[in-house]
């Protein structure tokens, strides 16, 4: 069947449809209108003419309902349908000629009231087409023009030609009626036009997804109103691991893994919402897989949808989301989780956020141990610090490693200061515990910093600040260290920022100073070395002395620049000066680490014209302790070049001796620490005699630093000392103070009374002691 014949066929049957429909409201209100006329008129018409016309009236309603019946009985049949139909239009056009001829006839015998009646059921005859016979648009405007000339007769019957204004209003009926009949027809054959575009439209859908289902890897599923599946086709009964029998009414949500994300799906089904994309769980066999459902509600009352599974998809989505919130080695909170979640501590305690405390730790000498046992050992070390802290934490408090060996605790409290103290305290007792790893006892350390916001509400960068402040300040007092934040430590730091911004100007603007220090040889008294060290003439604080800024140019870098500055100035000044001296000059961690430190050494004796057998660097060992290898090659590459490198502060560190088997320094200075107390302690004797005889059977001399009383000079000779340095032999001065750079016998004008004393003295012992070899 074509096109135009499925249109024509699926018309004819909703007309019949209209048609039965109908029926019930035109038999009862024929049959009424046929009494009430018989009734009102049975004493003016002739007897025989109403009984004839009431009779055949009913006759054709009797007829006609039961050709509506068989035709509705025979709608599958097209052949007998279009019969039927054909039958009862002629049928409507038989009762509307009836009513055409019984309207003048019941005007012509009328009379008084008779005419309102007539006028009653006349009318509502005429106008009833709308709703009697709008299906047959042809049967409906024969009965509007069968009436519409039936009713002007009787108007003339009974007025005459005084019935032109009932004539007019008739005639203007009639025509809006045939328009209402015309307009109605095209909504109605539309509409069935496009029910029939959407049954095709709906049957090529219907045949797009059973092909979708059968060819792709996603399954198609339907629930009824109350959410039982319905239509389960195989492959989702397949994907089930069940029969589409067994699915078949059961309810959707009961076949998946309880949770947040069925409850979810529950709500969405009973509320009839279209979702998306919305993830479920549901275990299979004993194996947890992955759903992605959409759906969309249908105008039956049912919901459709398609469900794929993502479980490979998912998993690694859940990999990829646990490496962006752990951090892989210690399965602890990473960096992005932490700062979350202190966020959120914060916001949840905004009206009192001292509540949310924060711990800072960062083991100590992680650096020494990773370098001596190995990255694996130090791992190692990690994941089981970490066990320990989360071991020893509530579960709502939350242990990060932040990266490194540094990690933070968050927790919540109402506890003082003086708690917090208490817990980090703990925090180092159960890290200072034995670590058994690998077979091998390691004891390790570590500084804690505790912060906690004031009064006033802060945000998590102020407090991770706070914090971190903290740390700094308990690794500045030593390993195994507890610090808590206060404000002095802030006055502290924004002091540092200051330095730092001004002494990058002070080098630009060229406000640094070198002042020199002499260093005398105790066995004849002579000036044999001068210190370069570096002071800062502050336009407002005036001569800075380098404890006071060059922590702050370490930390920051700044003591590249200002080093090589030092470097530089001091070598250009003493190339000026006669004489067999050296020049000694500091090097910090930071200088050795510097990839172009040699070149710019290089530069400087170039520049100068120094003779590098007489420039001496001092270092302390630290600067090989952090920085092991760079430091030994940068060391044996300055020696190289002819430079000698002193051992700075030695016996301060508890691995001086090593160092000393490890590098052949030139010379070893003698902590101050050590000659203080020497005219007092008989053990710093000890110790200076230990060290000066351990120098010399290394071949290595001694000078001993901050000499500052007399006595001290003939004690450290007699220890075995070679050199002295210090305040009683003079303070650092500038270059100028120190006599003429030509006349080495003018040299260190302002040397105190004492020393030149010693120094007569001992050129006089020398005297003596030539004459008496001689």
């Amino acid at each position: 069947m074509d096109e135009r014949g499925e249109i024509e066929s699926l018309l004819l049957g909703r007309r019949i449809d209209a048609l039965v429909s109908a029926s019930p409201f035109v038999l009862v209100a024929a049959v009424f209108s046929i009494a009430f006329l018989f009734v009102t008129f049975g004493n003016d018409v002739p007897p025989g003419l109403l009984a004839g016309w009431a009779l055949s009236a009913l006759l054709i309603l009797a007829v006609r309902v039961a050709v509506m019946r068989r035709v509705a009985q025979a709608e599958s049949d097209p052949l007998r349908s279009r019969r039927g139909f054909r039958l009862i239009q002629a049928l409507i056009g038989a009762s509307s000629l009836t009513w055409g001829f019984g309207i003048p006839m019941f005007a012509y015998y009328g009379s008084g009231l008779d005419f309102v009646v007539l006028t009653l059921v006349a009318t509502s005859m005429f106008v009833g087409v709308l709703l009697m016979n709008r299906a047959i648009p042809s049967a409906a405007l024969f009965h509007t023009g069968a009436l519409a000339v039936a009713l002007i007769v009787a108007a003339w019957l009974i007025a005459r030609w005084d019935s032109w204004p009932a004539v007019a209003l008739i005639l203007v009926y009639a025509a809006v009626l045939v328009r209402s009949v015309l307009a109605h027809d095209r909504a109605f054959v539309a509409a069935v036009t496009t029910e029939l575009e959407r049954a095709e439209s709906e049957a090529t859908v219907r045949m797009l997804l059973n092909e979708y289902e059968v060819q792709a890897s996603d399954w198609l599923w339907t629930v009824g109103p109350r959410g039982n599946l319905r239509e389960v086709s195989e492959r989702l009964a397949q994907a089930f691991g069940r029969t589409a029998e067994e699915l078949e009414g059961k309810p959707f949500v009961d076949q998946l893994s309880a949770g947040d994300r069925r409850d979810r799906l529950g709500q969405a089904l009973v509320q009839r919402q279209a979702f998306r994309d919305m993830l479920v769980k549901l275990e299979l066999d004993g194996e947890i897989r992955f759903w992605r459902l959409s759906a969309r509600p249908r105008i039956d009352g049912r919901i459709t949808g398609v469900a794929r599974d993502v479980t490979d998809t998912q998993i690694i989505e859940e990999r990829v989301s646990y490496m962006a919130h752990f951090d892989s080695l210690t399965g602890l909170a990473n960096r992005y989780m932490f700062n979350e979640r202190l966020r959120d501590a914060l916001g949840k305690h905004e009206g009192d956020s001292t509540r949310v405390a924060l711990f800072y730790l960062d083991l100590d000498d992680f650096k020494g141990i990773n370098d001596t046992q190995g990255h694996m050992f130090g791992d190692r070390l990690l994941r089981e610090v970490g066990a320990r802290l989360e071991q020893d934490v509530c579960n709502d408090d939350l242990v990060a490693r932040l990266g490194g060996d540094e990690f933070a605790v968050i927790i919540v409290t109402n506890s003082g200061d003086g708690m917090l103290i208490e817990r980090a305290h703990r925090f180092l007792t159960i890290l200072r515990e034995p670590f058994e790893i690998d077979g091998q006892t390691v004891i390790s350390t570590a500084s804690v910093g505790v912060a906690r916001c004031g009064e006033e509400p802060c945000e998590a960068d102020e407090l991770m600040r706070r914090a971190d402040l903290a740390l700094h300040a308990a690794k500045a007092k030593g390993r195994d260290h507890v610090a808590l934040f206060d404000q002095r430590l802030d006055s502290e730091m924004q002091e540092r920022r200051r330095i730092e911004h001004e002494l990058r100007d002070a080098i630009k603007r060229d406000e640094l100073r070198v002042h020199y220090q002499p260093l005398i040889d105790l066995d004849n008294g002579a000036t044999v070395a001068y210190e370069a060290l570096v002071r800062w003439e502050h336009p407002q604080r005036g001569m800075l002395p380098p404890l006071q800024f060059l922590t702050v140019a370490e930390n920051t870098g700044l003591i590249i620049p200002l080093g090589d500055w030092v470097i530089r100035r001091a070598l250009n000044e003493m190339a000026k000066w006669e004489g067999d001296f050296r020049i000694s000059i500091n090097l910090s961690p930071t200088q050795i680490r510097s990839a172009h430190l040699l070149d710019s050494i290089t530069d400087a004796l170039s520049e100068s014209g120094m003779d590098p057998r007489r420039v001496e660097f001092e270092i302390t060992e630290h600067v090989i302790l952090e920085h092991n290898d760079v430091a030994l090659a940068t060391l044996t590459r300055l020696r190289e070049m002819g430079m000698s490198i002193a051992l700075d502060d030695f016996g301060t560190g508890y691995s001086s001796l090593s160092y000393l088997r490890r590098f052949p320094f030139d010379r070893i200075k003698i902590d101050r620490d050590f000659v203080k107390d020497l005219g007092e302690s008989a053990s710093a004797r000890a110790i200076v005699s230990a060290i000066t005889r351990l120098a010399d059977a290394m071949g290595i001399p001694t000078t001993a630093e901050g000499v500052e009383l007399p006595e001290q000079l003939d004690l450290l000779r007699k220890l075995g000392c070679n050199e002295a340095q210090g305040y009683l032999i003079l303070e650092p001065v500038a270059a100028s103070r120190l006599g003429d750079p030509q006349d080495e016998a003018s040299r260190v004008p302002d040397l105190g009374g004492s020393v030149l004393d010693y120094r007569k003295a001992r050129r006089a012992a020398l005297a003596r002691r030539r004459k008496r070899t001689a």
